[in-house]
């Protein structure tokens, strides 16, 4: 069983459009894959329980300016892992050293 979720939210405003967000909090039974990759159309999709997001280029034809995008995403995912491996080390660090481990030393 999953104990990752995601929520959505509608906000409105008097005044302003609406707005619509999307948040998925992944845990070791997300999927994350890509589809459509070698037949012209990649996809980037990510599941997370019954929500599913599926990130990919404008449908018209793949462009110099979606590179840039998908290179923009891949930087940001990136920098989003090595902040979460270096979270998770000073939380694996702490641990140890509240059980008396060499950290503690």
């Amino acid at each position: 069983m999953s104990e990752g979720y995601a929520y959505t939210s509608v906000s409105v405003r008097p005044g302003k459009p609406a707005t619509v967000g999307l948040s998925l909090y992944l845990d070791g039974a997300t999927w994350i894959e890509v589809y459509g990759a070698g037949e012209g159309k990649p996809h980037l999709n990510i599941s997370v329980g019954d929500a599913s997001v599926n990130i990919g280029p404008q449908p018209q034809g793949i462009t110099a300016a979606d590179a840039r995008i998908a290179r923009r995403l891949a930087d940001k995912a990136a920098a989003y892992a090595a902040e979460i491996e270096r979270l998770a080390a000073v939380s694996e660090a702490d641990a140890s050293e509240a059980a008396g481990g060499p950290a503690a030393a």
